[in-house]
């Protein structure tokens, strides 16, 4: 055996029994040689242990829920070079040591089997280096400056994580191991998703039902035909789980890329990393655990990491640090440098990092579906198992009357095909009689479970969705976006709203609507180069420079703006710039131009009316930091910009700037300049804000003020805007007295507070789950990207102005873009508590249709043996109420009282669905409905001298009528003047409703009197059908009157 094979064998043996060393955290010495047989045998154990473990690593990825990632680190495979981590205090001596083996030749066999197992070890150093690199995770996630020193510091990290602190990352095929392979995720979510289609009520009930068809089917007819029917039900019960299975797939895909579209929006920048020993740009999507990567003032931190040299680090947005040194070396993504340079070690990305954690949580977690859609859930869920429950009920009861013996259709019990072959027309004519037929035992179970009860009420969720994205594009009207049709309808179920201090919450008369650099409006500072960064806060901090007395106060808000957004520092300026000369003090109304030192360096910076001022640029700045040439084309973009923000803001400043020498006196003339940014200015519209706030308070919702701004700041700003009563309990306090209350005292007090300063992004959740535990639907409006995770925990997330983050907005539900936010808000408060009410009234219509057909042909069935409604004409019916008759209940214009005052919540968000004035109605349709349609079908012949197929059609077409005149009631479910306002212009989509309701039913009686399965009804017949429709009316009156009056009693 050579020696190398031993080499080799030594060393993997040596590098599995550091990798242990490492996970138990101890220093266990270095194997030598003399110790090598034993070594063999303790790392055969070890291969077993970890056979075991990536066993079970595979159970729990088949058996638990998946949760897909979407970062670079998970489940992926590593780079095959082998790297051991070693506790810091042992030296490279020590491993020359372990690995200055020489091998006996008895040994060969040993050696050899060894060497057969090397790919197992490989996996084996595969999962270690994997647990490795979730160890560090942890490290950088908890802040453990101890365990980061246990493992050798960052230099230890980096070995780890196959990386030179030096050269970066070593090779292409080292990077692309490190990408994920997600092929077993989607197997396992498919698997998953296929379980729990078929974890479910309707699919046991439906199987229960095919089953028993198919048992009694085989019973009555033979074998030969009686299997049919049981077939098709089994068929169908397959069809839907694969359907909902595929339904469940695609949700997980499209979550997966909600949250691909999450990192890669906001995470568009490019990053300089070295890699191979090279600097290069990357995006920041492309950024790979263990990358080697630079951060200058202005950047944001792309991933988190581990500082590794360079100038201190001041970092804004912060989760939990704010200065990174050797000393504090834990980086978090979405902290932006406000000073220094450094270099830094990738130790997660995506959604492996902090922020991606609490996102993972919040989505995890949180229970968004408001109280509203909780009962809506509920209530399909009763009618489908109601429905399911009542149709095996028939077919068990029919069968009872086969074995009794009674008549149940004209060939008594059994097709003549029974023992016949199975021809493909006796096959075509099972379909056919289950869609036309109305007697028999399995069809009308088929009749009533294929068709009526599951079809029907999942197109009652269709037309519901259908008229919500009506009401929002209504109420929204291109003063909001949305990415949740059912926001306005969450927005009625509100209790408290959660804010941050914008939006006319906020201390200054004016705030920054607008940022435009390059060819584009900016949304978050970190989007731009440092370089423009820089240029631009030099060019705002200009005014510390000059006399304070001689600036307005009209630019506070701005120089406010620059230092939360830009991460510009007056005292950075003060120190950093040295003023030459300047002139012009008001760049609202003249060009300001200001001469600076700066590192010894001088720049010229303009600031003024944006036309003035570009007519003396030659120059202007990418949002990547290049410069190009201000051609006619880009004048023309830069034009219509200005134009645009001009019109929705009135005050517009336009910055530019150049570089000039001491000696070039003519460099210092405002000429060929650079152009920088466009920044506008608007009102903040307090007074509208204080209003819109009283009104929110009056219909009972609360508003919370939760920033990272100082407590004094925020009760002024409270004061102001009505958030604060001077005579009420509301609290004001910090987050860190928040989280240092215990949790009973939390959930005591969490209703009582109004302001809470000094807040992080962690704060908002707790503050959000506390909150929800107290039973509040929580509305959270932000900006930032670090608070996306609570955007995701609240009921529903709004973001506000072109200045939130992409991926903020990614998260929210509604984007507002109305300046007026708040009285936006009431607006669609408004709004959607109307359509609360019109989807009662639509509930109203669709249960009176759904209990007296499934009551008809239920006691028809049970009695008579005899369903009088078929299949289609009952699909038909269902089909034109729920469209035509729902989306004209639902789509119906708010009512005044709505519009001018709002409803409690207690009306709106916490009552019940279903109203006891709604249950009266419904109980008085649906009795009335089916008294009299199963009394025609028992004495119809009597009654009305008629019998046969025109008194079915009869039935049918006197039922269809009752749920017209049924859509007059549902308008006014408690009055009984069910005509008010009827007639106004704003009701017409009601009567066109009305008129191809009318339409729809004339067509399907003509072509069933063509198609031959139901006769042409006589004057007098339609007359009896009107007639009956019409009584509707006066039993809803008679119903009120008697309720009213036992009310009064």
């Amino acid at each position: 055996m050579s020696g190398s094979l031993i080499l080799e064998n030594a060393s993997s043996c040596f590098d599995v029994e550091a990798q242990q060393s490492l996970l138990r955290s101890t220093t266990t010495a270095v194997p030598q040689p003399d110790t090598f047989i034993s070594n063999t045998s303790t790392t055969t154990f070890m291969s077993v242990i970890l056979l075991l473990r990536s066993v079970e690593i595979f159970k729990r990825a088949l058996f638990d829920p998946p949760n897909y990632i979407t970062s670079s680190t998970s489940l992926s495979s590593i780079s095959p070079t082998h790297h051991t981590l070693l506790p810091h205090h042992q030296d490279s001596a020590t491993v020359s040591a372990a690995l200055d083996i020489s091998a006996d030749p008895t040994d060969e066999d040993i050696l050899l089997s060894a060497h057969d197992s090397a790919s197992d070890e490989h996996q084996n150093n595969v999962e270690l280096q994997q647990i490795q690199r979730n160890n560090i995770t942890e490290i950088v996630k908890n802040e453990d400056l101890q365990g980061l020193q246990d493992i050798g510091g960052v230099r230890g990290a980096a070995e780890a994580l196959n990386t030179d602190l030096q050269n970066g990352i070593s090779s292409r095929q080292d990077i692309s191991s490190r990408k994920p392979c997600q092929l077993c995720q989607v197997l396992v979510t498919f698997f998953h998703s296929f379980l729990g289609s078929c974890n479910n009520y309707t699919v046991f009930l439906l199987s229960s039902a095919a089953f028993l068809s198919l048992g009694f089917g085989i019973k009555e007819e033979g074998l030969n035909t009686g299997w049919y029917n049981g077939a098709i039900l089994m068929f169908y019960v397959f069809l839907l789980v694969i359907l909902t299975t595929i339904h469940k797939c695609l949700e997980s895909i499209s979550q997966k890329k909600l949250e691909s579209s999450w990192q890669s929006r906001g995470r568009k920048r490019q990053v300089l990393v070295v890699r191979e020993g090279r600097d290069q740009f990357v995006h920041e999507i492309d950024l790979q655990v263990g990358d080697v990567a630079f951060l200058r003032k202005g950047d944001t931190v792309p991933a988190d990491g581990l500082y590794i040299t360079g100038q201190a680090l001041e970092l804004e947005g912060s989760i939990k640090s704010t200065t990174i040194n050797d000393q504090n070396p834990f980086l978090f993504y979405g902290c932006r440098v406000v000073n220094g340079d450094a270099r830094i070690l990738v130790t997660s990305t995506g959604m492996d990092t902090v922020w991606g954690d609490r996102m993972s949580q919040a989505m995890q977690y949180a229970d968004n579906k408001c109280k509203f859609e909780t009962y809506l859930h509920k209530l399909n869920n009763c009618i489908h198992i109601s429905g399911l429950l009542i149709s095996i009920l028939i077919i068990i009861v029919l069968f009872l009357r086969y074995t009794a013996g009674k008549l149940d259709d004209e060939r008594r019990f059994r097709p003549d095909t029974k023992g016949e072959p199975t021809p493909v027309r006796t096959f075509v004519h099972v379909f056919r009689g289950i869609f036309t037929g109305s007697r028999g035992t399995v069809r009308v179970l088929t009749t009533l479970l294929s068709l009526s009860l599951l079809g029907v009420m999942e197109g009652m969720g269709f037309v519901i969705a259908v008229a919500a994205i009506i009401w929002s594009r209504r109420t929204l009207a291109h003063r909001a976006t949305e990415r949740d049709y059912q926001a306005c309808l969450k927005m009625a179920c509100v209790t408290t709203i959660c804010t941050d201090k914008f939006g006319g919450l906020t201390e200054h008369e004016q705030e920054i609507d607008k940022f435009y650099v390059g060819e584009e409006f900016i949304s978050e500072s970190s989007a731009l180069a440092s370089n423009v960064l820089e240029g631009l806060s030099d060019g705002i901090g200009t005014l510390f420079l000059i006399n304070p007395s001689a600036c307005e106060s009209e630019f506070v808000p701005l120089m406010s703006w620059a230092e939360a957004k830009l991460g510009m520092k007056r005292e950075s300026v003060i120190q950093q710039c040295e003023m030459i000369e300047h002139s012009g003090c008001n760049p609202l109304q003249e060009c300001c131009r200001v001469l600076i030192v700066k590192n010894g360096k001088r720049y010229l910076h303009c600031k003024g009316p944006p036309q003035h001022l570009l007519s003396s640029c030659s120059y202007h700045y990418d949002i990547d930091g290049k410069i190009q040439v201000l051609d006619g084309i880009k004048r023309r973009t830069l034009a219509q910009a200005i134009g645009y923000m001009e019109a929705e803001a009135g005050k517009v400043i336009a910055y530019a700037c150049k570089g000039v020498t001491e000696s070039d006196h003519a460099s210092v003339e405002p000429n060929n300049l650079i152009f920088l940014a466009l920044i506008s200015l608007k009102g903040t519209m307090r007074e509208d804000t204080k209003r819109a706030v009283l009104t929110l308070m009056e219909g009972g919702i609360r508003t919370i003020l939760a920033s990272r701004d100082d407590i004094a700041v925020l009760r002024t700003i409270g004061e102001d805007c009505g958030l604060l009563n001077p005579n009420s309990e509301d609290l004001v306090l910090t987050a860190e007295e928040f989280r240092g209350w215990p949790e009973e005292e939390k959930m005591d007090k969490v209703e009582k507070i109004r302001i809470m300063g000094n807040c992080l992004p962690s704060d908002k959740i707790l503050l959000i789950k506390c909150l929800q535990e107290k039973d509040q639907v929580v509305a959270l409006l932000a900006q930032q990207t670090i608070d996306a995770p609570a955007l995701k925990q609240a009921n529903i997330g709004l973001t506000y102005g072109t200045w939130s983050s992409e991926i903020a907005r990614e998260c929210s539900d509604i984007s507002i873009w109305d300046s007026n936010c708040f009285g936006f808000l009431v607006n669609v408060v408004e709004n959607g508590r109307c359509f609360q009410e019109n989807i009662r009234n639509f509930i109203q219509l669709e249960l009176i249709i759904t209990i007296s057909s499934s009551l008809i042909n239920f006691t028809a069935t049970v009695i008579l043996g005899d369903a009088p409604i078929t299949a289609v004409q009952l699909f038909w019916l269902n089909l034109v109420v729920a469209f035509a008759g729902g989306l004209a209940v639902l789509t119906g214009p708010p009512k005044k009282i709505l519009m001018t005052r709002l409803l409690p919540v207690k009306s709106s968000a916490t009552a019940r669905l279903i109203s006891k004035a709604m249950w009266r109605n419904i109980a008085v349709q649906a009795s009335y409905q089916t008294s009299i349609f199963v009394t025609l079908q028992h004495k119809g012949h009597i009654i009305l001298g008629t019998s046969g197929g025109h008194l079915k059609s009869l039935i049918y077409n006197g039922l269809f009528l009752c749920q017209m005149f049924n859509k007059f009631i549902a308008r006014e479910p408690e009055k009984k003047n069910i005509f008010s306002g009827l007639f106004q212009y704003y009701n017409r989509w009601f009567w066109v409703a009305v008129v191809v309701f009318l339409v729809c039913q004339a067509v399907y009686a003509v072509a069933e009197t063509v198609l031959g399965s139901s006769p042409r009804l006589s004057m007098k017949l339609w007359g009896v059908c009107i007639l009956v429709g019409l009584v509707s009316w006066v039993l809803d009156c008679a119903g009120k009157s008697l309720s009213n009056f036992a009310a009064n009693l």
